[in-house]
């Protein structure tokens, strides 16, 4: 009985031992994590002992590991544990010198690891190997009092930590805020991408059809010559602007390197808008700019996308987020949504008018070199102007658009046309403003009316506010509104927000084709928008067969 109480009193001992050290543990992690003072804790007396060794000075060149310079203040009765704090324990191997060489100042800086740390003199020049510190009040703060002295001249202050590794690029990672990045590593720099395509014109050698030609060298050219030359182990482009003539120009990548703006040697331009998280172009169109088209059916404002910031985001052409509350499912032109406007309510968006079109940009890239023992090469920043990222919405002053939307009114319509909308676009001067209402144009298809409206923007124009109101005691629903150059033709593309499946494809006016699919995605139906109603134009049917077992 009494062994077996002996046992019982040991495993309790054990048990408590066990907490205990549990316990000193989950302390060491606290202070890991910084929850204990690094400064008065660790700092203090590692500065103590630099101060009374004369080791504050330290220079580069003798390469002192901070591991060694803990174990020699240890030695000499300074109390102080790495653990307790992350500017030395994530910098355990690697050194410390003094940044400052003069032994009078009003600053010191040294380096710890990747970090800098200063002693700021609040009372003018002081000498600071005669230096010591006061008793810390719980506060961090390291303060420090001449020698022989009472009155507070200096303070301890931790400055900036460097990160000195390659870090990968990943989907959050911003390349642009780090200290040490490799820009070619992190597609800042070296992502080259077309410009412009050359082709040759001149004639060929056989300008005579009446001599006979050989099968095997017949058709080759007249005279030709390389537009790229190799000089000095260098490819140069041979200045030849009469047989090499360029037929295409990209003006504007979009952010996943897709061309979204091009235009030829006459100065006709060629655009696309994407969507569903850029991956889908919603509209093409012929003769207009990137910032002089606008698109929107309503479909992509639910997708569930990855987003890593904030900033640099690339706009919506139209961009109805703040009505995204309103987006309705029960009625829809094409896809799955419309915009529902309340009876009585107006829903606008405005854009800016660009007086100037501007084609080009400035990038620049600042390096430097790190603070890293080698002192590599970095990169310190990137200096680029507004005009690098993809315009927003902004048609060209002192040109004509063309404004095309389809609506539908909550109620049967025993018309020829809806009475109880309204869509008006207010264009902003200097000094007044312009109002035009745009007017139905053509029947009711299907309960939805098509609303089509030039606008003839004045030279002296700077925004333009679009609004979609309902008049009347019924709500209004609107879908698949578009404005493009007056000159221009905009198709336009429609996908179901589940699978990305095209759903609809809008015509130069705004007329759909709407594509229907069976259970397994396989299209089975091909319907036609017309002023005479939806027809369906094309309808397939098909099976796999099954196997007939005996």
């Amino acid at each position: 009985m009494k062994k077996h109480k002996a046992y019982k009193f040991l495993y309790r001992v054990v048990v408590l031992l066990l907490l205990f050290a549990g316990s000193a543990g989950t302390q060491n992690k606290l202070a890991a994590q910084g929850q204990v003072s690094c400064t008065c804790g660790c700092l203090q007396p590692l500065f103590d002992y630099l101060i009374t060794s004369r080791r504050l000075f330290t220079a580069e060149s003798e390469h002192v590991v901070i591991s060694s310079l803990i174990r020699d203040a240890r030695r000499a009765g300074y109390n102080i544990s790495y653990t307790q704090c992350a500017i030395l324990y994530k910098n355990i191997n690697k050194n410390f010198y003094a940044i400052t060489t003069d032994t009078v100042g009003t600053l010191y800086k040294a380096r710890v690891g990747d970090c800098e740390i200063s002693l700021q003199s609040s009372a003018g020049s002081v000498q600071f190997n005669n230096l010591r510190s006061d008793a810390c009040t719980g506060a961090d703060v390291v303060t420090y009092h001449n020698a022989g002295g009472s009155v507070k001249v200096a303070q301890l202050e931790i400055g900036t930590c460097y990160t000195c590794v390659v870090a990968p690029s990943g989907n959050c990672y911003s390349a642009v805020t780090d200290t040490s990045v490799n820009p070619y590593v992190s597609g800042l720099a070296g992502n080259w991408r077309q410009l412009r395509k050359y082709t040759m014109y001149t004639d060929h050698n056989e300008v005579n059809a009446t001599q006979s030609l050989h099968a095997r060298t017949a058709g080759t050219i007249f005279n030709f010559t390389y537009y790229w030359k190799l000089n000095n182990k260098q490819w140069v482009i041979q200045p030849d602007t009469v047989r090499w003539l360029w037929m295409q120009e990209t003006t504007l990548y979009s952010l996943k390197g897709v061309e979204v703006e091009t235009k030829d040697p006459l100065g006709r331009y060629k655009s696309v808008l994407l969507g569903y998280g850029h991956a889908l172009p919603t509209t093409v169109t012929e003769n207009g700019r990137y910032r002089e088209t606008a698109f929107d059916g309503f479909e992509d404002y639910f997708l569930n996308e990855a987003v890593c910031g904030n900033g640099c985001v690339v706009p919506r052409s139209f961009d109805f987020s703040p009505y995204k509350q309103y987006l309705d499912t029960t009625e829809q032109h094409t896809g799955r949504y419309s915009l529902k406007v309340a009876a009585g309510s107006a829903y606008g968006i405005s854009a800016n008018i660009s007086a100037t079109d501007i084609d080009t940009f400035r990038v620049a890239y600042m390096k430097d070199s790190s603070n890293c023992r080698y002192k590599q090469l970095v990169l310190k920043g990137i200096d680029a102007g507004k005009e690098v990222l993809l315009p927003t919405f902004s048609p060209l002053a002192g040109k004509r658009l063309l404004l095309s939307a389809w609506v539908k009114e909550g109620q049967v319509c025993s018309g020829n046309t809806y009475t109880s909308n309204q869509i008006w676009v207010k264009i902003k001067r200097a000094t007044d403003s312009i109002t035009i209402i745009a007017v139905p144009d053509g029947s009711i298809i299907e309960g939805w009316q098509r609303y089509e409206r030039p606008l003839d923007v004045p030279a002296d124009a700077v925004s333009v506010t679009l609004y979609l109101q309902a008049t009347g005691s019924v709500p209004v629903y609107f879908d698949d509104i578009r404005i493009h150059p007056y000159s221009a033709t905009m198709k336009s593309f429609v996908y179901s927000p589940d699978n990305l499946r095209l759903m609809a494809e809008l015509d130069e006016n705004n007329y759909a084709t709407m594509y229907e699919y069976d259970d397994d995605g396989t299209l089975i139906r091909l319907k036609k928008e017309t002023e005479r109603g939806i027809k369906t134009i094309s309808e397939s049917r098909g099976s796999l067969l099954k196997e007939v077992l005996p």
